[in-house]
C-alpha cells in the first residue's frame, strides 16, 4: 500500500443512472456506485471529488482528462484506452415487457421492436444478442435507440412504441417504480455484467490506479462494503486477480 503515499486527488464524474448514480430529491448525489466510491475515498490519502453531470458532459470531461474516473461497464473497445478499477458490483441486463404481451424467451425477440438506451454498453450487449439470434436462424430485432436512459423509454414501452425494453435490471426496476409501472414482465438475458471505475490511460498514472485498486480490494476483504450491498439490494462482483490483466485492471 506504499503506492498510496504518492496518491493524487481523484475527480470522479458520473451521470444520472439510478440507482447506481443519481441526484435524490434533496439534490444530493447518491446511488450505490457513488456510495462505494465515497467510502473508498475516505481512506484515499488525497480524497476524491464526485460530480454528477449530464451524460454528454461527463463523458467529455472523462475523455479530455478533466476528470480522473467515470463509472463504466467493461468492453473490449474501452479497454484499449482505459484502465479499470476492480469490479465494484455485478448486475445484469434484461428485457422488460408489458404483462399483456410478455416476452418469455430470447428467441421471441425475432422481428420485434426492442428499445434500448444508446450509445451505451447496454446497446452493445443487445447487438451481440441480436447477432447470436440471427446466427441461430432468427430474424433480426428492430432495435430502436433512445437518447434517454431514465424513465422515458419505459413510458414509450407503456405506450407500445416498442414491444420490449432492454436495460439494466436494476435501472429498469427503479424507473418503473418511479412512474407506477408495477406489473412489468422481466426476462433475464442470462449474461451478468459488472460495473467499474474507468480511468483514461493517457490522463492517469498507472501506479496511482494500481494503488487505488489495492485499497478497494482491502476494503472488500474487510467487508467494508457489505452494508451498502444490503442497503441497495445489490450483488458484489467476484474479485479474481487472475482476470485483471485481460480486463486492463492495474493490480
Amino acid at each position: 500500500m506504499s503506492g498510496c503515499l504518492t496518491a493524487q486527488p481523484l475527480k470522479i464524474v458520473c451521470h444520472e443512472f439510478a440507482p447506481f448514480s443519481y441526484q435524490d430529491t434533496h439534490k444530493n448525489i447518491t446511488g450505490i456506485l457513488v456510495e462505494i466510491a465515497r467510502l473508498a475515498c475516505q481512506d484515499w490519502p488525497q480524497g476524491c471529488e464526485l460530480e454528477l453531470l449530464p451524460n454528454k458532459r461527463a463523458k467529455q470531461q472523462f475523455n479530455q482528462g478533466l476528470a480522473s474516473g467515470h463509472f463504466l461497464g467493461w468492453n473490449q473497445e474501452r479497454a484499449l484506452t482505459t484502465w479499470f478499477s476492480v469490479p465494484l458490483l455485478q448486475t445484469e441486463y434484461g428485457f422488460y415487457s408489458l404483462p399483456t404481451q410478455p416476452l418469455t424467451a430470447i428467441n421471441q425477440t425475432s422481428g420485434m421492436d426492442i428499445g434500448v438506451f444508446a450509445p451505451s454498453n447496454t446497446h452493445t450487449s443487445l447487438i451481440k444478442i441480436d447477432k447470436q439470434q440471427q446466427y441461430l436462424g432468427y430474424l433480426p430485432m428492430n432495435i430502436i435507440q433512445s437518447n434517454s436512459g431514465d424513465d422515458q423509454p419505459l413510458k414509450m414501452l407503456d405506450k407500445k412504441r416498442f414491444e420490449a425494453y432492454f436495460v439494466n435490471k436494476n435501472v429498469g426496476a427503479y424507473y418503473a417504480k418511479q412512474i407506477g409501472l408495477h406489473d412489468l414482465h422481466y426476462l433475464s438475458s442470462g449474461l451478468p455484467t459488472r460495473y467499474y471505475l474507468g480511468f483514461k490511460m493517457k490522463h492517469n498514472d498507472y501506479k496511482t490506479i494500481k494503488a487505488f485498486n489495492h485499497l478497494l480490494v482491502r476494503l472488500y476483504r474487510a467487508h467494508r462494503f457489505d452494508a451498502l450491498f444490503a442497503k441497495w439490494g445489490m450483488t458484489p462482483a467476484p474479485i479474481l486477480p487472475t482476470e485483471f490483466p485481460n480486463l486492463n485492471v492495474p493490480y
